[in-house]
């Protein structure tokens, strides 16, 4: 061992930089890398690389050659050249792909988007405060009660002060001038400049101009009506914007309840917007507390069964702003507890306290849902059986299709029938005691619940409305092959019969002429086959839903001429049916 120099500190051999090793696949892939390797590397460091002298050998002794190094733009250049043959590589392998599998798989549209719920708790709450403070822009534009008063007295003025030359020729003219308040367009634009001033003057800083010229644009004008002079009718002018501004409240009320900012709300948020809106009705001050739970979800199921003809759970808020269900629920605000015109409106105490009064009557053993002996004495009368009537109610077969094919739970009776599924059964428990409570919950298992009762009321009151057609043929078609043919009709007329026979007293009728006067009626597009679109299209539905479901409806149906009539009975009625266009500019509110 060779003896150590005292005063002389031994030199540590110099730390060699790193290599980095790319592998063969790399490589391939991207030729440029070791380029960029050896571009980041010291320039006293070896290359990794052995290489060899011109006309030597590699060996120990030879000397190794530096690499070239290239230039930062020359290697940005590369790299892009790279990748641009990487990005064609993988184009044409999936033209290749795509090529391979069938034409029609090429076809097929995306007919499902999941909604992404992975949105964070900020971007969430970003949503509702943008979706919030849009809705407080909107309301602030609204014009209030006097502010309506003001616009009205001010187009009456320059109705007023109109020249002499525009005056009416005759006294038919003047008196129809007089009743409809004509207006032409340069007087509407005096009535906007010296509004929006009105407006400017009592909020200083604010917007008036901005807040009502949307109302006196000429596309606007052109909407209505004009007589020879190119005027129009100023009071229908005003119906339309106390309209739009009612709608656009109505609009922001229930966008107040849409949580996620869709367009669409739920059957919890729009029972959130009755309840709240509850509270301001005059008509609904007498409300019990008791009942209040009771009424919302009655409320809410006008608003989803017309609504909601998919059965999705939601509805879209511009179908309620169209529908005419929205402007019953509104007639409540200003209305009186015993005005007479609420007597048929759905959503009056006095209505809402009837069909919950008319459940209760059916539950005879109040076990809280329905049976089909039960709902089967739905439409008995007795006022029938005075005149006549020995058979009444639902016939067994209706009530039979209609609990197979129609949900029997509402969403929250479902939940509940599935947690009762799922509970075990106490080991505790008297055995001869738990076989009954098993068959006691099997037998309401099987039974209608007050969810699906709203439903078929609903549809039963008001058999013409295309949702209520869609709900009872579904009921009808029982080879669901989307038309009634000859024998579903005969099948269904079949339990009628049946019961008609069963009483000495009936005369002797051919069912097969009743078959044929159902088909007079409907006059189908394809002879023996009614589909849901001819039941739309003849006007007579609600006659023949009667006549093939309900014991009553066919007697009354054959007693037709000798029955009195009602003179008071409105024509024309159907939820929808409203003149608002929810896809319409000028009807929608925003």
């Amino acid at each position: 061992r060779e003896p150590k120099l005292r005063g002389v500190r031994a030199k540590r051999p110099a730390a060699m930089p790193t290599k980095v090793h790319l592998s063969s696949e790399a490589l391939n892939a991207a030729p440029w890398a070791a380029h960029l390797v050896d571009a980041f590397l010291p320039a006293d460091a070896p290359t990794g690389r052995p290489s060899t002298a011109r006309g030597g050998r590699s060996g120990v002794g030879a000397q190794p050659r530096e690499a070239p190094r290239m230039s930062p733009r020359e290697l940005e250049e590369e790299v892009q050249r790279e990748t641009a043959a990487l990005l064609a590589a993988r184009a044409a392998s999936s033209a290749s792909a795509s090529a391979a599998e069938p034409a029609s798989a090429s076809l097929i549209p995306t007919f499902f988007r999941p909604k992404k719920n992975d949105v964070g708790f900020l971007a969430s709450e970003l949503r509702a405060t943008a979706h919030r403070v849009a809705l407080q822009y909107k309301e602030r534009g609204l014009l209030e009660d006097d502010e309506l008063e003001d616009l009205w007295g001010r187009i009456t003025d320059v109705i007023a002060r109109r020249p002499a030359e525009h005056a009416p020729t005759s006294p038919a003219e003047a008196a129809t001038n007089e009743a409809e308040s004509r207006i032409s367009y340069e007087e509407l634009r005096v009535v906007r400049d010296d509004f929006a001033a009105a407006l400017d003057a009592a909020n200083p800083g604010g917007d008036g101009m901005g807040r009502v010229a949307h109302y006196f644009t000429a596309k606007t004008f052109a909407r209505f009506a004009r007589d020879a002079h190119g005027r129009i009718n100023g009071r229908t002018f005003m119906e339309f914007v106390v309209r739009h501004v009612a709608l656009t409240q109505s609009r922001i009320n229930l966008g107040c309840h849409d949580s996620d900012a869709d367009g669409w709300l739920t059957e919890d948020d729009l029972e959130a917007f009755v309840g709240r809106s509850v509270t301001t009705m005059t008509a609904l001050q007498s409300l019990p507390m008791g009942f209040a739970n009771q009424y919302r979800r009655i409320a809410t199921r006008r608003f989803m069964f017309f609504n909601d003809p998919r059965r999705r759970g939601k509805a879209r808020i511009s179908a309620l702003l169209a529908s005419d269900a929205l402007s019953e629920f509104n007639e409540l605000h200003a209305a009186r507890e015993d005005d007479p015109s609420l007597a048929k409106n759905w959503f009056s105490l006095a209505s809402a306290q009837r069909v919950y009064k008319s459940y209760l009557d059916l539950d005879l053993d109040m076990n809280g849902t329905l049976s089909k002996a039960e709902l089967k004495k739905y439409t008995v009368d007795p006022r029938n059986a005075a005149l006549g009537c020995t058979a009444q109610g639902l016939t067994d077969l209706f009530v039979d299709r209609l609990f197979e094919e129609h949900s029997l739970k509402g969403l929250a009776g479902a939940r509940r029938v599935r947690a009762d599924r799922l509970k075990p059964i106490a080991t505790n428990v008297d055995p001869f005691v738990a076989k009954s409570m098993e068959k006691r919950r099997k037998a309401m298992e099987s039974e209608m619940d007050f969810h699906a009762f709203l439903d078929f009321v609903l549809a039963w009151s008001d058999k013409e409305h295309p949702a209520s057609l869609a709900y009872f043929f579904r009921v009808l078609d029982v080879n669901r092959t989307g038309a009634l043919t000859n024998a579903e009709i005969w099948t269904f007329l079949k339990s009628i019969h049946e019961t008609w026979t069963s009483d000495p007293d009936n005369y002797d009728l051919n069912m097969l002429d009743v078959q044929d006067e159902i088909f007079d009626m409907v006059k189908p597009a394809e002879a023996g086959k009614i589909t849901l679109e001819d039941l739309q299209r003849c006007g007579c539905a609600g006659t023949v839903i009667e006549i093939l479901c309900d014991h009553t409806g066919f007697w009354r149906y054959d007693n037709r001429e000798n029955l009195p009539h009602d003179d008071e009975e409105e024509e024309g009625e159907g939820e929808g049916d409203g003149d608002l266009d929810p896809d319409d500019p000028f009807t929608a509110p925003f």
